[in-house]
């Protein structure tokens, strides 16, 4: 196709197209890709021609994408001196007959139920996530964030410690570094995320939550880069291959250096963090590859203080650091089809000045993804995963105390065996069904004699089916139906590498999670999809539910071993609501974004588990409140506009509702629980870009951009003082029917503002 009249430099479009029953071209979306190299390819792409796919014996419609790339005409040669050519002896000949058009076979599939994708090419586009692929997690429906620039999030109200974090197939620890720190993994590094709120299928298990999962881009067949330094970081990537392109090596990593503008508003505080990616390929011949695959990261916070002597003294507040190593084998199949088999090794650490919590890690797994018939595919997998826990005191030994921590994260080595399968079935053209099952079997044995109430050695099995429908009920619309059912270890609120919740003697988490939905496709190249869901859960491992209950946090309250410990107490709850996401793909001139949840989640509770000293205080009937993080309404908007000449600005509206609280009465919830909302939140980000061109296929980009440039405040809870003259609470005390005056003095605490700017200079060849 013709090269854009005044473009500049190569370029790469994704087009997804609908191939009629004829085998015309009947829409044409860019997927990926800058104008005006998009527009070109969507107006050159509906004249072509297809032959139609078929079922059986009739031919239907289709969608497809393929990839087009735009490299700059070379200038034409000089053209050679005019010799004049002797008179013609003989007849000229006719040209010679063109060549026939190669026959291309084009295989295509549907996306999974549920799955929301996002490109690399996308993310660099979403003002506040810095260019981040995995950042774009809090501008998807279904994502409740826990406070505003903290990397955590309740998923359709599933604590963050339920989500599950993969990259190509390996489980992540931890996908961000502190703070509002980026990802751990280099932006250069992703190809695409897919994000399932729920209902998601089989190959992906152990999570109650949601899941995140990023996928490296492919071997590259040249030499290529690409680097960025900002204002409190520097990042690089470089991938070239060898022996003929028989081989690949990529490294890259970031390191950060916010110490360098931190002292400007927090002068006692360290903060550091790096992280590392690097991979080795060889491809054997076209069907079979070996590759290892190892990446990490690091965080460390500090905080310095003034000694009575003069001297400062550092303490540290929390460090963390993950290493990962994943081999693997590759094995094309005939036809269509994929198999994997691949060895993950791990070691984790997390800790602080009294202590660290450590895990080491050895997983096997294979995956067998074959389309069997043109109607028919199946994914089958297994794995095997062993784990080793362990806490260590300040000198590096074996914490044997039976303190807090001890018994939080007992000493075990937790072994997991899973297998999986899922059908996808195409029934009819227009209807879909995919089934699957997962079984996963957790074990836990204890290895030392710490004081605690955990069982030496647990076994509990998880059986989890899923099941999902697509049907399409017109050219633009689809119904999708979901159901499934998932377990999940026990689980800390947050996610920390190397800690493991030592409950498993308890039973499973579960979850689980339906919805129903439509998928449409709307005028101006828009797309939306609107869902209803509604999640259960099933003795759930929520801190935010089972500790908060007003000021008596003791040691005695956290402590495991203890009969009034709240860390481990299981509780069950449930979230539904209504999610839309409309978008427009950000990689086009003019862009635009917008996502909104509309959600409740509730606890199930006991009022009696926060009964101070054995004597209770509330009454005696369980009670269904709202969640400690559900908010009501939670939107996002973006929009994005190519200027032209390498100009592109963007912004984003980012609204939650506040979260609920009790009134208290010194220090206890007062019912009804969970009755008030603390006020809403806002925050406004922008981005501003120049891209110039360099050389054949490489760019240098300034980039300017803000995270809450507003500089707005969060209410992020209360802080409350008895009313002078209020009676103490006595035992038996009825608090439902305390009067008004006596209920605590409130103030409200705030953060902030958390505003990260980002100046800084990035370029790729």
């Amino acid at each position: 196709m013709p090269y854009p009249e005044g473009a500049e430099g190569d370029a790469v479009v994704i087009l997804e197209l609908r191939v009629g029953a004829s085998g015309s071209v009947e829409e044409a979306k860019a997927l990926e890709g800058t104008e005006p190299f998009a527009s070109a390819a969507r107006q050159a792409a509906m004249v072509w021609h297809f032959t139609p796919a078929r079922r059986g014996e009739v031919d239907v419609a289709a969608r497809i994408r393929m990839r087009i790339e735009f490299h700059p005409p070379q200038p034409p040669e000089p053209a050679p001196v005019p010799v004049p050519a002797p008179a013609p002896t003989t007849p000229t000949p006719h040209a010679a007959p063109a060549k026939p058009a190669q026959d291309v076979e084009v295989r295509g599939s549907r996306p999974e139920a549920t799955k929301i994708t996002v490109g690399a090419g996308e993310v660099r586009q979403i003002p506040g996530a810095f260019g981040d692929a995995f950042r774009m997690m809090e501008a998807l429906p279904g994502v409740t964030p826990v406070f505003s620039g903290l990397p955590f999030f309740f998923v359709r109200g599933a604590p963050p410690g339920n989500t599950g974090y993969f990259l190509d197939g390996i489980r992540v620890p931890l996908l961000f570094h502190l703070a509002a720190g980026p990802s751990v993994i280099h932006p250069a590094l992703v190809d695409h995320v897919d994000f399932f709120a729920g209902g998601y299928p089989a190959p992906f298990g152990r999570f109650s939550g949601g899941i995140l999962a990023g996928y490296t881009r492919a071997p590259a067949d040249q030499l290529h880069a690409d680097w960025n330094l900002r204002l409190l970081d520097a990042g690089a990537l470089v991938e070239t291959p060898f022996a003929d392109g028989k081989g690949t090596v990529l490294v890259g990593g970031r390191y950060g250096y916010p110490g360098l503008v931190l002292p400007l508003f927090a002068p006692d505080t360290r903060l550091q963090y790096w992280d590392y990616q690097a991979r080795a390929a060889w491809r054997f011949d076209d069907r079979n590859m070996i590759s290892a695959f190892a990446f990490g990261s690091y965080d460390y916070l500090a905080d310095a203080t003034t000694e009575g002597t003069g001297e400062k003294h550092i303490e540290q507040l929390f460090a963390t650091m993950f290493h990962r190593l994943d081999l693997r084998f590759d094995h094309r199949l005939e036809h269509a089809g994929n198999w994997r088999v691949a060895v993950t090794l791990g070691t984790d650490k997390s800790g602080a000045d009294d202590g660290d919590v450590t895990s080491q890690m050895l997983g096997v797994r294979t995956e067998l993804d074959k389309r069997l018939t043109e109607d028919l595919r199946l994914r089958l997998g297994a794995d095997f995963f062993f784990e080793h826990f362990d806490v260590l005191d300040q000198r590096g030994d074996r914490n044997t105390s039976g303190n807090t921590i001890s018994t939080l994260y007992a000493p075990r080595n937790d072994i997991t065996v899973g297998a999986y399968a899922d059908m996808t079935w195409r029934m009819a053209p227009r209807v879909e069904l995919v089934t699957g099952l997962r079984a996963d079997l957790f074990t836990s044995q204890r290895i030392d004699n710490t004081p605690s109430l955990y069982e030496p050695a647990a076994r509990e099995l998880g059986v989890d089916p899923r099941l999902a429908l697509r049907v399409t009920l017109s050219p633009k619309v689809t119904w999708v139906s979901t159901f499934g059912v998932a377990h999940q270890a026990p689980s800390l609120v947050v996610p920390i590498p190397g800690a493991g919740l030592a409950k498993l003697g308890d039973g499973l988490q579960t979850s689980v999670q339906t919805s129903q939905g439509l998928e449409l496709a709307l005028p101006w190249d828009f797309t939306a999809t609107a869902n209803v869901f509604l999640n259960n859960f099933l003795d759930l491992t929520d801190a935010t539910a089972t500790c908060i209950r007003g000021s008596d946090l003791n040691e005695d309250a956290i402590d495991p071993s203890s009969p009034r410990s709240c860390v481990g107490r299981r509780v069950r709850g449930r979230s539904y609501g209504f999610e839309i996401l409309v978008k427009r793909s950000l990689t086009k001139r003019i862009t635009g974004w917008l996502s909104y949840t509309l959600s409740r989640t509730t606890r199930d509770t006991d009022p009696n588990a926060s009964a101070t000293r054995g004597r209770p205080l509330f009454p005696a009937s369980p009670a269904t409140i709202l969640g400690e993080f559900d908010r009501t309404h939670v939107l996002n908007v973006m929009g994005a506009y190519d200027l032209g000449k390498g100009w592109r600005v963007g912004g984003r509206f980012y609204f939650y509702s506040g979260k609920p609280y009790s009134q208290q009465y010194y220090g206890f919830a007062v019912p009804p629980f969970n009755n008030e909302r603390l006020p809403s939140y806002y925050r406004i980000d922008v981005r501003l870009e120049k891209t110039w061109p360099v050389g054949k296929s490489g760019r240098i980009s300034f980039v300017l951009e803000g995270l809450n440039v507003t500089l707005n405040k969060e209410t992020v809870g209360l802080d409350c003082t008895p009313t002078q003259g209020a009676p103490p609470p006595r035992p038996g005390m009825p608090l439902d029917r305390i009067p008004t005056a006596w209920l605590d003095k409130c103030e409200r605490q705030q953060v902030g503002p958390v505003a990260v700017p980002s100046i800084g200079v990035e370029g790729a060849f």
